[in-house]
């Protein structure tokens, strides 16, 4: 009998767990993306160096090799860094600034 290992783990793979893909047999719950760990079918991998990526996290596809930093996700960073800027100087320019008769500086909070 010829005994089938899994390309990830090592162990047996039976023919009712057996996914054969990039040229190497899988367990289905084993052939997941290298990088953010998502389970894989054959409809949605890429392959890079025999091993299975998902398709945010193929490494052909540019040099980003995550989520967070792809170019939409950082101008969406930036855009929200700023609208918490916006709110954060309109929340305290509601601040005050008083001086009292000894110089002394002193902030009243209106909100």
């Amino acid at each position: 009998m010829n005994v089938q290992k899994c390309a990830r783990c090592g162990f047996v793979v039976y023919p009712a767990e057996k996914i054969n893909l990039i040229g190497q047999n899988w367990h289905k719950a084993c052939f997941h993306c290298e990088v953010c760990k998502m389970v894989l079918t054959p409809n949605n991998f890429v392959s890079h160096q025999k091993r299975p990526y998902c398709q945010v996290h193929n490494p052909k596809n540019n040099t980003f090799t995550s989520v967070y930093e792809t170019p939409v996700n950082i101008n969406a960073k930036k855009q929200s860094e700023a609208a918490s800027e916006v709110r954060f100087s309109l929340r305290y320019k509601k601040q005050y600034l008083y001086k009292n008769s000894s110089h002394i500086l002193v902030f009243c909070n209106i909100i």
